[in-house]
């Protein structure tokens, strides 16, 4: 085991090719005569497995607030637009005010698609195996981005 290990491919969190790495790892101290080395590494990535899972969902359940938050600035979006084609929104001082809602709404918008973006860096998206086998849905697919 000497040489580097290959690189994952995009989207793939690198927690899972270390993990098999260090099964094979333990499975080759196994082989050479070292069983009790071989179950002590391998109780070891085991426990560390089992938090990385919980850190995964959590942090998975976190990023999908994108979807909630892109729900939300579709209705503000939305309203904005039709209030800026509205008799209402053609008075200067309601058009500025309505203005500014339409372009921090665009900045909020840039910052879901980097969460999303995040997401998906992290292995986390679309109906992407979870380390369980498990089938993530991806909440934030119908998002902007």
């Amino acid at each position: 085991m000497g040489g580097v290990a290959p690189m994952p491919c995009p989207g793939t969190p690198p927690w899972e090719g270390l993990r098999e790495r260090l099964l094979e790892r333990s499975e080759a101290l196994r082989e050479a005569g070292d069983p009790a080395g071989a179950a002590v590494l391998h109780a070891i990535v085991e426990t560390w497995w089992a938090e990385q899972r919980r850190w995964t969902e959590a942090l998975r359940e976190a990023l999908t607030a994108n979807h909630e938050v892109n729900n939300a600035l579709v209705g503000v979006s939305g309203n904005v637009q039709l209030l800026l084609l509205s008799p209402i929104g053609q008075q200067p001082g309601v058009r500025e005010r309505l203005l500014t809602i339409q372009r921090e709404s665009e900045r909020v918008e840039r910052a879901i698609r980097s969460l999303g973006e995040a997401k998906a860096l992290l292995g986390l998206s679309a109906n992407r195996l979870g380390p369980e086998g498990e089938t993530h849905g991806d909440l934030a697919a119908n998002a902007r981005g």
